[in-house]
Protein backbone atom coordinates (compact mmCIF):
# COMPACT_ATOMS: atom_id res chain seq x y z
CA UNK A 1 0.00 0.00 0.00
CA UNK A 2 1.44 2.99 -1.09
CA UNK A 3 2.13 5.73 1.41
CA UNK A 4 -0.23 8.95 1.72
CA UNK A 5 0.68 11.86 0.08
CA UNK A 6 0.25 15.22 0.30
CA UNK A 7 0.94 17.89 -2.54
CA UNK A 8 1.28 21.54 -0.97
CA UNK A 9 0.41 24.17 -3.70
CA UNK A 10 2.61 27.65 -3.10
CA UNK A 11 6.15 27.56 -2.16
CA UNK A 12 6.59 30.88 -0.37
CA UNK A 13 7.53 30.56 3.34
CA UNK A 14 4.06 29.16 4.34
CA UNK A 15 3.80 26.07 2.32
CA UNK A 16 7.67 25.38 2.78
CA UNK A 17 6.97 25.45 6.61
CA UNK A 18 3.98 23.02 6.24
CA UNK A 19 6.24 21.08 4.05
CA UNK A 20 8.95 20.74 6.69
CA UNK A 21 6.57 20.18 9.35
CA UNK A 22 5.26 17.02 7.56
CA UNK A 23 8.59 15.56 6.41
CA UNK A 24 10.21 15.83 9.46
CA UNK A 25 7.30 13.82 10.83
CA UNK A 26 7.99 10.66 7.64
CA UNK A 27 4.95 12.23 5.50
CA UNK A 28 5.86 12.01 1.94
CA UNK A 29 4.91 15.69 0.21
CA UNK A 30 5.27 17.27 -3.15
CA UNK A 31 5.66 20.73 -3.41
CA UNK A 32 5.10 22.99 -6.67
CA UNK A 33 4.62 26.36 -7.45
CA UNK A 34 3.78 28.33 -11.11
CA UNK A 35 6.86 30.60 -10.40
CA UNK A 36 10.04 30.17 -12.06
CA UNK A 37 12.19 32.08 -9.54
CA UNK A 38 11.87 33.92 -6.50
CA UNK A 39 9.99 37.32 -6.77
CA UNK A 40 12.38 40.52 -6.69
CA UNK A 41 10.54 42.07 -3.85
CA UNK A 42 7.72 40.99 -1.51
CA UNK A 43 5.93 42.63 1.56
CA UNK A 44 6.73 40.12 4.18
CA UNK A 45 10.25 41.23 5.93
CA UNK A 46 9.53 40.09 9.99
CA UNK A 47 9.38 37.51 11.96
CA UNK A 48 8.24 37.92 15.29
CA UNK A 49 9.27 35.97 18.67
CA UNK A 50 6.05 33.28 18.37
CA UNK A 51 7.39 32.58 14.92
CA UNK A 52 11.05 32.39 15.78
CA UNK A 53 9.92 29.51 18.59
CA UNK A 54 8.06 27.59 15.98
CA UNK A 55 10.32 27.85 13.36
CA UNK A 56 12.84 25.95 16.01
CA UNK A 57 10.76 22.51 15.92
CA UNK A 58 11.78 22.99 12.02
CA UNK A 59 15.74 23.38 12.68
CA UNK A 60 16.11 26.65 10.98
CA UNK A 61 15.71 29.56 13.18
CA UNK A 62 19.87 29.74 13.90
CA UNK A 63 19.95 30.04 9.76
CA UNK A 64 16.99 33.29 10.31
CA UNK A 65 19.40 34.51 13.08
CA UNK A 66 22.47 34.46 11.34
CA UNK A 67 20.75 36.31 7.91
CA UNK A 68 18.45 38.71 9.69
CA UNK A 69 18.50 41.94 11.72
CA UNK A 70 17.38 41.94 15.24
CA UNK A 71 14.73 44.21 16.45
CA UNK A 72 14.10 45.02 20.01
CA UNK A 73 11.04 47.22 19.89
CA UNK A 74 8.08 49.12 17.91
CA UNK A 75 7.89 52.72 18.40
CA UNK A 76 5.01 55.20 17.44
CA UNK A 77 5.62 59.33 16.90
CA UNK A 78 3.09 61.50 15.84
CA UNK A 79 3.87 65.02 14.63
CA UNK A 80 7.96 64.70 14.43
CA UNK A 81 7.74 63.17 18.38
CA UNK A 82 7.81 59.86 20.03
CA UNK A 83 4.21 59.24 21.75
CA UNK A 84 5.12 55.62 23.01
CA UNK A 85 7.22 51.99 22.41
CA UNK A 86 6.42 48.74 22.71
CA UNK A 87 9.49 46.58 23.88
CA UNK A 88 9.56 43.37 22.73
CA UNK A 89 12.72 42.36 24.52
CA UNK A 90 11.16 42.92 27.99
CA UNK A 91 8.59 40.40 27.34
CA UNK A 92 9.11 37.80 30.53
CA UNK A 93 8.03 34.68 28.13
CA UNK A 94 9.39 34.94 25.12
CA UNK A 95 12.15 32.26 24.31
CA UNK A 96 13.31 35.20 21.87
CA UNK A 97 12.73 38.25 23.43
CA UNK A 98 12.96 40.36 19.82
CA UNK A 99 12.06 40.24 16.20
CA UNK A 100 14.00 39.83 13.39
CA UNK A 101 13.98 41.75 9.97
CA UNK A 102 14.88 39.67 6.74
CA UNK A 103 13.69 39.48 3.10
CA UNK A 104 11.23 36.89 2.13
CA UNK A 105 13.52 35.68 -0.48
CA UNK A 106 15.93 34.69 2.33
CA UNK A 107 13.45 33.44 4.46
CA UNK A 108 12.29 31.35 1.20
CA UNK A 109 15.75 30.22 0.70
CA UNK A 110 16.43 28.72 3.80
CA UNK A 111 13.54 26.94 4.01
CA UNK A 112 13.66 25.55 1.04
CA UNK A 113 17.31 24.09 1.79
CA UNK A 114 15.38 22.87 4.96
CA UNK A 115 12.74 21.04 2.41
CA UNK A 116 15.62 19.49 0.66
CA UNK A 117 17.86 18.03 3.58
CA UNK A 118 14.45 16.09 4.91
CA UNK A 119 14.20 14.41 1.22
CA UNK A 120 11.76 16.80 -0.20
CA UNK A 121 11.70 18.80 -3.48
CA UNK A 122 10.36 22.41 -4.45
CA UNK A 123 9.06 21.93 -8.43
CA UNK A 124 8.99 25.62 -9.53
CA UNK A 125 7.57 26.11 -13.19
CA UNK A 126 4.53 23.51 -11.96
CA UNK A 127 0.84 24.92 -12.19
CA UNK A 128 -1.67 23.32 -10.81
CA UNK A 129 -4.94 23.18 -13.58
CA UNK A 130 -7.51 21.15 -12.57
CA UNK A 131 -8.75 19.78 -8.58
CA UNK A 132 -11.44 17.54 -8.45
CA UNK A 133 -12.99 15.19 -5.97
CA UNK A 134 -11.80 16.82 -2.47
CA UNK A 135 -13.08 14.11 -0.20
CA UNK A 136 -10.63 11.53 1.40
CA UNK A 137 -13.67 8.86 0.83
CA UNK A 138 -13.79 9.47 -2.65
CA UNK A 139 -10.42 8.29 -3.01
CA UNK A 140 -9.04 11.68 -2.16
CA UNK A 141 -8.56 14.85 -4.53
CA UNK A 142 -7.93 14.10 -8.08
CA UNK A 143 -5.29 17.19 -10.18
CA UNK A 144 -3.95 18.40 -13.17
CA UNK A 145 -0.49 20.05 -13.26
CA UNK A 146 1.01 21.59 -15.93
CA UNK A 147 4.94 20.83 -15.82
CA UNK A 148 7.51 23.28 -17.04
CA UNK A 149 7.98 22.16 -20.52
CA UNK A 150 4.36 22.04 -20.93
CA UNK A 151 3.33 18.74 -20.53
CA UNK A 152 0.57 17.94 -18.50
CA UNK A 153 -0.01 15.30 -16.13
CA UNK A 154 -2.83 13.58 -14.19
CA UNK A 155 -2.66 12.22 -10.55
CA UNK A 156 -4.11 11.85 -7.16
CA UNK A 157 -3.26 12.98 -3.89
CA UNK A 158 -4.92 11.76 -0.25
CA UNK A 159 -4.59 15.79 0.85
CA UNK A 160 -4.01 19.03 -1.30
CA UNK A 161 -3.24 22.21 0.85
CA UNK A 162 -3.67 25.56 -1.12
CA UNK A 163 -0.66 28.15 0.38
CA UNK A 164 -0.79 29.57 -3.12
CA UNK A 165 -1.30 32.67 -1.83
CA UNK A 166 -4.17 35.92 -1.61
CA UNK A 167 -5.29 34.66 -5.38
CA UNK A 168 -5.27 31.27 -4.68
CA UNK A 169 -5.91 28.77 -7.75
CA UNK A 170 -6.40 26.38 -4.98
CA UNK A 171 -9.48 28.40 -3.31
CA UNK A 172 -11.03 29.19 -6.65
CA UNK A 173 -10.97 25.51 -8.07
CA UNK A 174 -12.59 24.68 -4.79
CA UNK A 175 -15.71 27.48 -4.98
CA UNK A 176 -14.40 28.44 -1.38
CA UNK A 177 -16.01 31.97 -1.35
CA UNK A 178 -13.86 35.11 -0.52
CA UNK A 179 -14.94 38.69 -0.20
CA UNK A 180 -11.47 40.68 0.09
CA UNK A 181 -13.47 44.41 1.31
CA UNK A 182 -10.85 46.89 0.16
CA UNK A 183 -10.07 50.12 2.29
CA UNK A 184 -9.70 53.43 1.00
CA UNK A 185 -5.99 53.23 1.65
CA UNK A 186 -2.90 52.40 -0.49
CA UNK A 187 1.02 51.60 0.76
CA UNK A 188 3.98 52.65 -1.50
CA UNK A 189 6.63 49.89 0.14
CA UNK A 190 10.46 50.20 -0.77
CA UNK A 191 13.78 48.99 0.68
CA UNK A 192 16.32 51.74 0.33
CA UNK A 193 19.51 52.76 2.63
CA UNK A 194 18.28 55.62 4.85
CA UNK A 195 21.31 57.82 5.75
CA UNK A 196 21.10 59.19 9.21
CA UNK A 197 18.01 57.36 10.01
CA UNK A 198 16.41 56.22 13.28
CA UNK A 199 17.79 53.53 15.43
CA UNK A 200 17.97 50.57 13.28
CA UNK A 201 17.15 48.22 16.52
CA UNK A 202 13.48 49.45 16.29
CA UNK A 203 10.46 49.37 14.24
CA UNK A 204 9.06 53.17 13.38
CA UNK A 205 5.68 54.26 12.75
CA UNK A 206 5.40 57.48 11.98
CA UNK A 207 2.19 59.70 12.03
CA UNK A 208 0.70 62.74 10.54
CA UNK A 209 -2.33 64.67 9.39
CA UNK A 210 -0.72 63.92 5.70
CA UNK A 211 -0.43 60.30 6.66
CA UNK A 212 1.75 57.54 7.89
CA UNK A 213 5.18 56.38 7.28
CA UNK A 214 6.59 53.52 8.50
CA UNK A 215 10.80 52.74 9.32
CA UNK A 216 11.82 48.85 9.40
CA UNK A 217 15.67 48.31 9.71
CA UNK A 218 16.70 45.72 7.35
CA UNK A 219 20.09 45.32 7.57
CA UNK A 220 22.56 48.60 8.44
CA UNK A 221 21.79 51.41 6.88
CA UNK A 222 18.87 49.92 5.35
CA UNK A 223 15.53 49.92 5.89
CA UNK A 224 11.99 48.81 4.91
CA UNK A 225 9.79 51.73 3.78
CA UNK A 226 6.30 51.94 3.40
CA UNK A 227 3.90 54.99 3.25
CA UNK A 228 0.23 55.49 2.84
CA UNK A 229 -0.86 56.70 -0.49
CA UNK A 230 -4.02 58.15 -1.81
CA UNK A 231 -4.08 55.46 -4.53
CA UNK A 232 -2.33 52.21 -5.94
CA UNK A 233 -2.24 53.26 -9.15
CA UNK A 234 0.34 54.32 -11.91
CA UNK A 235 3.80 53.14 -11.73
CA UNK A 236 5.98 51.92 -9.01
CA UNK A 237 6.46 54.98 -6.78
CA UNK A 238 9.87 56.91 -7.67
CA UNK A 239 12.84 57.70 -4.47
CA UNK A 240 11.70 61.37 -4.50
CA UNK A 241 8.30 60.68 -3.45
CA UNK A 242 9.53 58.45 -0.58
CA UNK A 243 12.11 61.05 0.15
CA UNK A 244 9.41 63.95 0.24
CA UNK A 245 6.88 61.40 2.08
CA UNK A 246 9.51 60.77 4.86
CA UNK A 247 10.24 64.48 5.31
CA UNK A 248 6.65 65.34 5.87
CA UNK A 249 5.22 63.01 7.77
CA UNK A 250 8.99 62.09 10.15
CA UNK A 251 11.05 65.65 9.41
CA UNK A 252 14.67 65.40 10.42
CA UNK A 253 14.27 60.69 10.19
CA UNK A 254 17.34 60.26 7.37
CA UNK A 255 18.04 60.25 3.08
CA UNK A 256 16.90 57.99 0.83
CA UNK A 257 19.09 56.41 -1.72
CA UNK A 258 18.54 54.53 -4.27
CA UNK A 259 16.01 52.15 -3.53
CA UNK A 260 16.78 48.26 -4.05
CA UNK A 261 13.09 48.12 -5.18
CA UNK A 262 9.48 49.92 -5.16
CA UNK A 263 5.79 48.94 -5.39
CA UNK A 264 2.70 50.00 -4.53
CA UNK A 265 -0.37 48.48 -3.79
CA UNK A 266 -4.30 48.51 -2.10
CA UNK A 267 -4.73 47.72 1.11
CA UNK A 268 -7.58 44.53 1.46
CA UNK A 269 -8.80 42.57 4.51
CA UNK A 270 -10.61 38.97 4.05
CA UNK A 271 -10.94 35.71 5.39
CA UNK A 272 -12.07 32.80 3.07
CA UNK A 273 -15.42 31.29 3.78
CA UNK A 274 -13.81 27.70 5.01
CA UNK A 275 -9.99 26.93 5.44
CA UNK A 276 -11.04 23.08 4.91
CA UNK A 277 -13.34 21.51 2.26
CA UNK A 278 -13.19 17.51 2.07
CA UNK A 279 -9.22 16.45 1.94
CA UNK A 280 -8.15 19.98 0.86
CA UNK A 281 -7.49 22.58 3.17
CA UNK A 282 -6.05 26.68 2.61
CA UNK A 283 -3.27 28.37 4.68
CA UNK A 284 -1.87 31.50 4.65
CA UNK A 285 -3.06 34.18 2.20
CA UNK A 286 -5.15 31.76 0.44
CA UNK A 287 -6.73 31.60 3.88
CA UNK A 288 -6.94 35.55 5.00
CA UNK A 289 -5.75 38.38 4.21
CA UNK A 290 -4.98 41.33 6.51
CA UNK A 291 -2.87 45.14 6.68
CA UNK A 292 0.40 45.07 6.41
CA UNK A 293 0.75 47.38 9.45
CA UNK A 294 2.99 45.24 11.96
CA UNK A 295 4.32 42.92 9.11
CA UNK A 296 1.33 40.16 11.19
CA UNK A 297 0.34 38.54 7.40
CA UNK A 298 3.20 35.96 7.06
CA UNK A 299 3.52 35.41 10.56
CA UNK A 300 -0.14 34.61 11.05
CA UNK A 301 0.45 32.27 7.74
CA UNK A 302 3.15 30.40 9.76
CA UNK A 303 1.26 29.55 12.94
CA UNK A 304 -1.39 27.83 10.61
CA UNK A 305 1.00 25.76 8.83
CA UNK A 306 2.52 24.66 12.27
CA UNK A 307 -1.16 24.17 13.45
CA UNK A 308 -2.24 21.70 10.34
CA UNK A 309 0.96 20.30 10.42
CA UNK A 310 1.03 18.11 13.44
CA UNK A 311 -2.60 17.53 13.06
CA UNK A 312 -2.68 16.36 9.68
CA UNK A 313 0.63 14.00 10.33
CA UNK A 314 -1.34 12.77 13.61
CA UNK A 315 -4.47 11.45 11.53
CA UNK A 316 -1.83 9.91 8.06
CA UNK A 317 -0.08 8.20 11.01
CA UNK A 318 -2.87 6.88 12.55
CA UNK A 319 -2.29 8.55 15.31
CA UNK A 320 -5.78 11.11 15.77
CA UNK A 321 -8.91 10.90 13.66
CA UNK A 322 -9.84 12.61 11.23
CA UNK A 323 -11.99 15.02 13.16
CA UNK A 324 -9.10 16.31 14.59
CA UNK A 325 -8.64 18.50 11.45
CA UNK A 326 -11.75 19.96 11.89
CA UNK A 327 -9.97 21.91 14.73
CA UNK A 328 -7.86 23.83 12.11
CA UNK A 329 -10.36 25.98 10.98
CA UNK A 330 -11.95 26.78 14.26
CA UNK A 331 -8.68 27.60 16.00
CA UNK A 332 -7.38 29.19 12.95
CA UNK A 333 -10.11 31.19 11.89
CA UNK A 334 -10.69 32.25 15.17
CA UNK A 335 -6.81 33.38 15.74
CA UNK A 336 -6.58 35.30 11.74
CA UNK A 337 -9.69 36.88 12.37
CA UNK A 338 -8.69 38.54 15.76
CA UNK A 339 -5.06 39.64 14.00
CA UNK A 340 -6.98 41.13 11.33
CA UNK A 341 -9.20 43.30 13.45
CA UNK A 342 -6.26 44.29 15.14
CA UNK A 343 -3.84 45.15 11.50
CA UNK A 344 -6.92 46.98 10.38
CA UNK A 345 -6.92 48.94 14.34
CA UNK A 346 -3.10 50.13 13.91
CA UNK A 347 -3.86 51.22 10.03
CA UNK A 348 -6.93 52.98 11.11
CA UNK A 349 -5.07 55.07 13.75
CA UNK A 350 -2.42 56.16 11.66
CA UNK A 351 -4.38 57.23 9.20
CA UNK A 352 -6.70 59.94 11.37
CA UNK A 353 -7.70 62.90 9.10
CA UNK A 354 -9.24 64.69 12.36
CA UNK A 355 -7.09 67.52 13.99
CA UNK A 356 -9.39 66.59 17.03
CA UNK A 357 -9.18 62.20 16.52
CA UNK A 358 -5.35 62.53 16.53
CA UNK A 359 -4.95 64.73 19.27
CA UNK A 360 -7.00 62.07 21.26
CA UNK A 361 -4.89 59.45 19.53
CA UNK A 362 -2.17 60.83 20.73
CA UNK A 363 -2.87 61.63 24.37
CA UNK A 364 -4.49 58.27 24.77
CA UNK A 365 -1.25 57.11 23.66
CA UNK A 366 1.22 58.60 25.82
CA UNK A 367 -1.15 57.36 29.17
CA UNK A 368 -1.29 53.97 27.92
CA UNK A 369 2.50 54.27 27.84
CA UNK A 370 3.03 55.82 30.80
CA UNK A 371 1.13 53.38 32.67
CA UNK A 372 2.81 50.77 30.97
CA UNK A 373 -0.41 49.56 29.43
CA UNK A 374 1.24 50.23 25.79
CA UNK A 375 3.36 47.32 27.04
CA UNK A 376 1.20 45.14 27.69
CA UNK A 377 0.34 44.85 23.91
CA UNK A 378 3.86 43.43 23.38
CA UNK A 379 2.79 39.62 23.25
CA UNK A 380 0.06 40.63 20.48
CA UNK A 381 2.73 42.10 18.18
CA UNK A 382 4.89 39.15 19.27
CA UNK A 383 2.00 36.88 18.54
CA UNK A 384 2.67 35.32 22.25
CA UNK A 385 -0.79 35.75 23.31
CA UNK A 386 -2.20 33.34 20.48
CA UNK A 387 -4.26 31.06 22.26
CA UNK A 388 -7.20 28.73 20.96
CA UNK A 389 -8.59 28.86 24.67
CA UNK A 390 -13.16 30.32 24.28
CA UNK A 391 -13.22 33.74 25.30
CA UNK A 392 -9.42 34.29 26.24
CA UNK A 393 -8.80 38.14 26.06
CA UNK A 394 -5.08 38.35 25.54
CA UNK A 395 -4.72 41.98 26.34
CA UNK A 396 -6.51 42.22 29.94
CA UNK A 397 -3.44 39.88 31.11
CA UNK A 398 -3.63 36.75 33.64
CA UNK A 399 -1.70 34.91 35.68
CA UNK A 400 -3.22 31.62 34.51
CA UNK A 401 -2.85 28.66 31.71
CA UNK A 402 -5.78 27.88 30.28
CA UNK A 403 -6.40 24.81 27.83
CA UNK A 404 -5.59 26.81 24.04
CA UNK A 405 -3.12 28.92 25.37
CA UNK A 406 0.57 28.52 24.33
CA UNK A 407 3.25 27.60 26.98
CA UNK A 408 6.28 29.29 28.02
CA UNK A 409 8.95 26.38 27.04
CA UNK A 410 11.26 25.53 23.97
CA UNK A 411 12.03 22.48 21.46
CA UNK A 412 15.06 21.25 22.02
CA UNK A 413 16.79 21.22 18.40
CA UNK A 414 20.15 20.35 19.41
CA UNK A 415 21.71 23.59 19.03
CA UNK A 416 22.27 26.05 22.11
CA UNK A 417 20.56 29.08 22.88
CA UNK A 418 21.37 30.63 26.35
CA UNK A 419 17.37 31.47 27.46
CA UNK A 420 16.55 28.03 26.64
CA UNK A 421 18.94 26.67 29.34
CA UNK A 422 16.84 26.79 31.81
CA UNK A 423 13.39 26.13 30.51
CA UNK A 424 11.18 22.64 30.02
CA UNK A 425 11.53 21.23 26.74
CA UNK A 426 8.25 20.07 24.80
CA UNK A 427 8.41 17.61 22.30
CA UNK A 428 8.24 18.94 18.57
CA UNK A 429 6.80 15.60 17.13
CA UNK A 430 4.45 14.68 20.20
CA UNK A 431 2.72 15.22 22.98
CA UNK A 432 4.71 16.35 26.48
CA UNK A 433 3.45 15.64 29.78
CA UNK A 434 4.97 18.56 32.55
CA UNK A 435 4.86 17.27 35.78
CA UNK A 436 4.53 20.60 38.50
CA UNK A 437 5.66 19.61 42.00
CA UNK A 438 3.92 22.57 43.23
CA UNK A 439 6.99 24.41 43.45
CA UNK A 440 10.26 25.36 42.05
CA UNK A 441 13.19 23.02 43.16
CA UNK A 442 11.23 20.38 44.44
CA UNK A 443 11.29 17.22 42.42
CA UNK A 444 8.13 14.92 41.17
CA UNK A 445 7.71 11.49 42.62
CA UNK A 446 10.06 9.04 41.32
CA UNK A 447 7.56 6.44 41.51
CA UNK A 448 4.49 8.50 40.26
CA UNK A 449 6.80 9.89 36.85
CA UNK A 450 8.13 6.24 36.42
CA UNK A 451 4.72 4.97 36.23
CA UNK A 452 3.38 7.42 34.06
CA UNK A 453 5.94 7.28 31.36
CA UNK A 454 5.84 3.43 31.11
CA UNK A 455 1.52 3.51 30.83
CA UNK A 456 2.13 6.46 28.23
CA UNK A 457 5.14 5.61 26.10
CA UNK A 458 3.90 7.81 23.40
CA UNK A 459 4.26 11.08 25.72
CA UNK A 460 7.30 12.87 26.90
CA UNK A 461 7.20 13.35 30.35
CA UNK A 462 9.07 16.38 31.96
CA UNK A 463 9.65 17.13 35.68
CA UNK A 464 9.00 20.71 36.57
CA UNK A 465 11.07 21.13 39.53
CA UNK A 466 14.45 21.67 38.20
CA UNK A 467 13.12 23.47 35.05
CA UNK A 468 10.27 25.84 35.34
CA UNK A 469 11.32 29.61 33.96
CA UNK A 470 10.24 32.35 35.96
CA UNK A 471 7.39 33.07 33.02
CA UNK A 472 6.37 29.25 33.86
CA UNK A 473 6.28 29.68 37.28
CA UNK A 474 4.32 32.80 37.22
CA UNK A 475 1.31 30.93 36.12
CA UNK A 476 1.54 27.70 37.98
CA UNK A 477 0.27 28.55 40.94
CA UNK A 478 1.32 26.43 44.43
CA UNK A 479 -0.12 23.58 44.06
CA UNK A 480 1.12 20.25 42.37
CA UNK A 481 -0.31 19.62 38.97
CA UNK A 482 0.30 18.52 35.20
CA UNK A 483 -0.09 19.76 32.26
CA UNK A 484 -0.22 17.95 28.47
CA UNK A 485 0.89 20.23 25.97
CA UNK A 486 0.17 19.76 22.45
CA UNK A 487 3.12 19.05 19.98
CA UNK A 488 2.66 22.94 18.53
CA UNK A 489 3.35 24.02 22.31
CA UNK A 490 -0.58 24.90 23.62
CA UNK A 491 -1.95 23.52 26.29
CA UNK A 492 -4.33 20.56 25.69
CA UNK A 493 -5.40 19.44 29.43
CA UNK A 494 -4.34 20.20 32.76
CA UNK A 495 -5.76 18.96 36.68
CA UNK A 496 -4.04 18.21 40.00
CA UNK A 497 -1.63 16.06 40.20
CA UNK A 498 -2.60 13.31 42.28
CA UNK A 499 -1.82 9.67 41.93
CA UNK A 500 -0.10 7.80 39.20
CA UNK A 501 -3.52 6.30 37.75
CA UNK A 502 -5.45 9.28 38.28
CA UNK A 503 -2.95 10.92 36.24
CA UNK A 504 -2.56 8.41 33.33
CA UNK A 505 -6.50 8.66 32.95
CA UNK A 506 -6.98 12.23 32.65
CA UNK A 507 -3.90 12.00 29.79
CA UNK A 508 -5.56 9.56 27.98
CA UNK A 509 -8.91 11.32 28.28
CA UNK A 510 -7.20 14.41 26.27
CA UNK A 511 -5.09 12.70 23.60
CA UNK A 512 -6.34 12.25 20.61
CA UNK A 513 -4.78 8.76 19.78
CA UNK A 514 -6.76 6.26 17.73
CA UNK A 515 -4.51 3.62 19.61
CA UNK A 516 -2.11 4.92 21.90
CA UNK A 517 0.94 2.38 21.79
CA UNK A 518 1.19 2.50 18.16
CA UNK A 519 3.46 5.25 17.08
CA UNK A 520 4.80 5.09 13.67
CA UNK A 521 8.20 5.60 13.20
CA UNK A 522 8.94 8.79 11.57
Amino acid sequence: MPEPRVLVVGAGPVGLVLACELLRRGIEVRVVDKRTQAPAHSRAAILWPRQLELLRRTGVTPRLLERGHRVDAVAFWSEGRRKGTVRISTVPDALYPFAVTIPQTATEEILAQRVLELGGTVETGTELLVLSHPDARDGGPHVSLRGPSGEVTYERFDWVVGADGAHSTVRRLLEVPFTAAPVNVAFGICDAPVQGGPSDRTVHYFWSGAGMIGLAPLREGVYRVAMSLPTADGPPPPRELFQRLLDERAPGSGTVGEPEWTAAFAVRFGTAGAFRKGACFLVGDAAHIMSPANGQGMNTGVQDAVNLGWKLAAVIRGEAPDALLDTYETERRAAAVRVTAATGVQTRLGLLGSPWRRWLRDAAVVVADRTRLLQRAAPMFAQLDTSYAPGRTPLLGSRSLRVGDRVPAFVDDGGDWPRARTWPVLDADAWTLLLWPGRPGRPADPERAATITAELPDVRVTDLGPLASPALRRVLGGAPRFLLVRPDGHLAAEGGLAGARATVDAVRAALPIAAVGTRHPA
